[in-house]
């Protein structure tokens, strides 16, 4: 489904919070409730949401958004991360960014030091690092949709074969015993082998995923040498 900017809003703002009103999203997008209600109609159509009475709830997690509208959720939650990760930086750096919304708010920092360049297997971040021109290098693989991300033995193959000096990981679930998870087999194993590979592993989460379980376990936290949560 192709959203828009309309539609895009209103997920952000159902992100935000887990419920959106009919009568809320008409004053603050400027829009007839008639409008809205065709909108969230639309959009429970394609999976995105569940319609209640007088408004709508979440139907997907966070990590079922296209990576370019969950950039739009919990951005300030995300900023602050961000901001923490940055001192892991330094001048020379080889980092790697694994498929993330949340990891491409650290990229404005990136200008603040020479010599960094970047391994990363999303196409996402490609595009934001290329307008910055940081010099990368991309995974081959197989392309998610979803994540616009390659996965797959090319990618697993080709990131084997490196060894960056930093990696930030952006994962799907941290449960209470420290096991970090994801849904995804092909991104739990890229996962699994920046963590090998690198001399220092960040994990940027917030909070809401903190407790939950998903399918593929990746590591326990204690085998990271940062875990950013806010």
């Amino acid at each position: 489904m192709e959203l828009n900017e309309r539609q895009r809003a209103i997920l952000k703002k159902l992100g935000d919070s887990g419920r959106v009103r009919v009568s809320a999203l008409s004053r603050e997008l400027f829009f007839s409730e008639m409008t809205i209600r065709r909108d969230l109609e639309k959009l429970e159509k394609a999976g995105l949401l569940k319609r209640t009475h007088g408004g709508a709830i979440e139907n997907l997690s966070e990590f079922e958004y296209p990576v370019s509208l969950r950039s739009e959720i919990r951005k300030e939650q995300k900023k602050h991360l961000a901001q923490q990760a940055a001192k892991y930086l330094s001048d020379g750096q080889l980092l790697f960014f694994n498929s993330s919304s949340t990891l491409a708010y650290i990229l404005p920092y990136l200008a603040d030091y020479k010599g960094i360049r970047v391994v990363t297997n999303s196409v996402y971040l490609l595009y934001h690092l290329s307008q910055m021109h940081v010099p990368v290098f991309l995974t081959g693989g197989k392309y998610n949709e979803i994540e616009q991300s390659l996965l797959g033995r090319q990618a697993e193959a080709f990131l084997s074969e490196i060894n960056p000096d930093v990696a930030f990981l952006s994962c799907e679930a941290l449960s209470d015993d420290g096991r970090v998870t994801d849904s995804d087999e092909d991104i739990a194993e890229i996962a699994k082998i920046a963590i090998k590979k690198s001399k220092v592993t960040v994990l940027l989460m917030d909070r809401s995923k903190i407790g939950t379980t998903c399918s593929y376990d990746i590591c326990n936290a204690n085998e990271l040498d940062g875990v950013i949560l806010f």
